[in-house]
């Protein structure tokens, strides 16, 4: 018994130590693994007993073998990373955030000749799998420029597949959902024509070490079946270029070989959108080309109805208006006047002038003094309207320089006023009965002061014809006019007479054409714009 405890007394003292040895026997040889990751090694599971693909993977990435975090070598030329992308989804193109949506396939092309296996493995064809290979491998860092948004799309697990082939060729496809900017001209809006890019360049390895490029055959596929809401798409490019990020307040030691220093590759796909403008003209150019017809109707009532035609030029001022806020909702706020503005602004001034015409012939309207003009057109109906006074002395002085004869018979003295006469003539010797030459009658004392032989210095004595003919009163000519429907009466030298009512209604029937011809020019004029 004593010499069997002593045995069992020294194996308990001597195994410590053998797994002592053990344990630095193992740690030994990991280090020596470690320091040639590219010396295959016994230790390196081997290649020719791989019994799937995936495992033929895993040991073809075993850090004795493969580095994850260097970049393919290529004969010391930068690494050319092939791009094709499948566009199935486009749409969401948001004009106030001035951003859109898409939904892309997009699938990466190189050539790693550490992952070759034609040589262990010929029965084998291809090596398929998803995240888990992707972590093993080196992947290219590629992002978008004018990226908002984004993140890789799947249900369960992210839509990412990749495969390799015997050759070490690399394929790498990932399904993604990006939201990008897009800077928009809305001067033509809502005609307007968009370009919106979407660029991706290189994150880490510039010019020297990596480039992208698209593939040769069909570089940017879209789907037969994209279809767009407010937009159509009319075509798209693509093209190479690169990205500068030098700095010249930045030494070369400062930039290093991060992002702000050298050239990175960039890819570019443009998308041609041309907007749909059924929507914007059946319910904001139709409707303000109505409230703008209806704002003429005015014209056709009196210029005396008050009411009717307050009425309806406010309401239909305030309808416009109303159209004019829910238009310009949904478009974000720039420093350019965009083309419905343009129509809008000039629609309303067409209701507005419509209000002011109205305004204009009401005044004309309850005026009490007749006008004589010396021609019935626009340009002197305008004047007598508008300046009155300056008006009539105007229409003295013209009377005074055509009429001398008539001037000179009045300095005869004249013993008595013939109203009624065939002569139709009233002798003038004072100021003070020119004051208002106009006027529907003639006071007694004016015309008694036409036998005095006193002249002003201001004017001399002068003869003014009575309106009228043959036995035809000057005072029933003047009540056939005083309800304004007559047609203007001619007098002698060429003038015409007419009452504020026969201007107003002459206003408004010159008005019916103006205004409509006007806004047809604008149309023609507003139409070709958009559409050239």
């Amino acid at each position: 018994m004593l010499v069997l405890g002593a045995v069992l007394a020294l194996l308990a003292v001597l195994a410590p130590s053998a797994c002592y040895a053990a344990d630095d026997a193992k740690k030994q040889g990991l280090e020596h693994q470690l320091q040639q990751p590219g010396d295959t090694q016994p230790s390196c599971p081997s290649l020719e007993d791989s019994r799937s693909s995936y495992e033929l993977l895993q040991r073809l990435t075993e850090p004795c073998r493969y580095d994850r975090f260097s970049r393919p070598s290529h004969n010391g030329d930068p690494l050319p990373i092939y791009t094709r992308m499948f566009v199935y989804y486009l749409g969401s193109v948001e004009t106030h955030s001035l951003q859109f949506t898409a939904h892309l396939m997009l699938r990466y092309r190189w050539r790693d000749p550490r992952l070759s296996y034609s040589a262990t493995a010929p029965t084998m064809s291809r090596v398929i799998g998803e995240k888990v290979i992707r972590e093993r491998i080196w992947v290219p860092h590629v992002y978008l420029v004018n990226e908002h948004d984004s993140r890789v799309m799947g249900a369960d697990k992210e839509d990412v597949i990749v495969t390799v082939k015997p050759s070490g060729t690399v394929l790498f496809s990932i399904r993604i959902k990006v939201t990008m900017m897009c800077i928009m001209n809305l001067q033509k809006f809502p005609f307007d024509q968009q370009t919106c890019p979407m660029v991706f360049e290189s994150w880490m390895y510039n010019t020297t070490e990596m480039k992208l490029k698209w593939e040769e055959n069909n570089p940017v596929i879209l789907d037969n079946k994209l279809r767009l809401t407010e937009y159509c798409l009319q075509s798209h490019s693509h093209n190479e270029s690169q990205g500068s990020y030098e700095f010249a307040d930045m030494d070369i030691d400062e930039m290093g070989m991060d992002r702000f220093g050298g050239n990175y590759s960039r890819l570019q796909v443009d998308f041609h959108l041309k907007r749909e403008v059924g929507h914007y003209i059946m319910d904001y150019y139709v409707p303000s080309i109505l409230l703008v017809v209806v704002s003429w109707v005015s014209f056709w009532l009196d210029p005396n109805a008050v009411p009717g035609r307050t009425t309806l030029g406010t309401s239909t001022m305030l309808t416009f208006i109303t159209l004019t806020r829910n238009s310009g909702s949904p478009l974000p706020k720039v420093s350019y006047i965009k083309a419905t503005e343009i129509w809008f602004m000039v629609c309303t001034a067409f209701i507005f002038g419509s209000l002011v015409e109205f305004a204009f012939v009401n005044t004309i309207w309850r005026r009490k003094n007749n006008v004589e003009l010396k021609k019935v057109n626009t340009k002197h109906v305008l004047r007598s309207t508008l300046t009155p006074t300056l008006h009539r002395k105007q229409t003295m002085m013209e009377r005074c320089r055509s009429c001398p004869d008539m001037v000179e018979e009045g300095r005869k003295p004249q013993p008595e006023i013939s109203i009624y006469g065939a002569t139709n003539t009233l002798s003038v010797g004072s100021l003070e009965s020119i004051r208002d030459p106009y006027a529907s009658t003639y006071t007694l004392s004016s015309t008694l002061a036409a036998g005095s032989t006193e002249s002003t210095q201001d004017c001399q004595d002068i003869v003014i014809p009575v309106p009228g003919s043959g036995g035809r009163g000057y005072k029933a000519q003047n009540m056939a006019q005083a309800d304004g429907l007559s047609s203007p009466s001619p007098s002698p030298q060429g003038f015409t007479t007419m009452t504020p009512q026969q201007i107003a209604q002459w206003i408004d029937r010159r008005s019916r054409v103006v205004f409509p011809a006007s806004f047809v020019v604008f149309n023609v004029l507003y139409w070709g714009f958009v559409w050239i």
